[in-house]
C-alpha cells in the first residue's frame, strides 16, 4: 500500500470508528429513555445512578489516591537523587523507592482513614 493512502485512511478509519461509537450510545440511551417513558417511569430517577461521576467521589478515596501520588514523586525523586550519588547503573533503586513511599502512603492513609471512621460511628451514637 502507498504510505500516503495509510496516512489518509489510519485517521479516517480512526475517527470513524470513534464516531459510530458515539451514535450508537447516543440512540441507544434515547431508546431506553423512549422505553422509560412509555412505561411511566421518570428517567430523571435514574440519573443518579449513572457510573460518570467522576468529580463527586469518595472523600477519603481521593486522599488515599492523593497520597500515594505525591508519596510515589517523592519516592522517584529520591531514587534518582540516590541514584545519581551513589553512581548505581540500575533502576533498582527509583523502583525500590517509589514502591517503599507508595507503601508508606498507603499506610499512612489507613490510619487516617481508621481514626476518621473511628470518629464518624462515636459521633453517630
Amino acid at each position: 500500500m502507498d504510505p500516503v493512502f495509510v496516512g489518509i485512511l489510519v485517521p479516517l478509519a480512526f475517527f470513524g470508528v470513534v464516531a459510530a461509537v458515539l451514535l450508537k450510545h447516543f440512540e441507544t440511551r434515547h431508546k431506553e429513555r423512549m422505553a422509560m417513558i412509555d412505561k411511566g417511569v421518570n428517567p430523571a430517577d435514574f440519573k443518579s445512578a449513572t457510573p460518570f461521576r467522576l468529580w463527586q467521589g469518595n472523600v477519603l478515596s481521593n486522599l488515599k489516591w492523593g497520597l500515594l501520588f505525591v508519596f510515589v514523586g517523592i519516592g522517584l525523586l529520591v531514587g534518582l537523587q540516590l541514584e545519581n550519588y551513589y553512581r548505581f547503573d540500575e533502576g533498582s533503586v527509583i523502583l525500590g523507592s517509589i514502591l517503599i513511599t507508595g507503601g508508606l502512603a498507603l499506610i499512612i492513609f489507613y490510619f487516617i482513614a481508621a481514626r476518621k471512621l473511628k470518629d464518624n460511628q462515636v459521633d453517630g451514637q
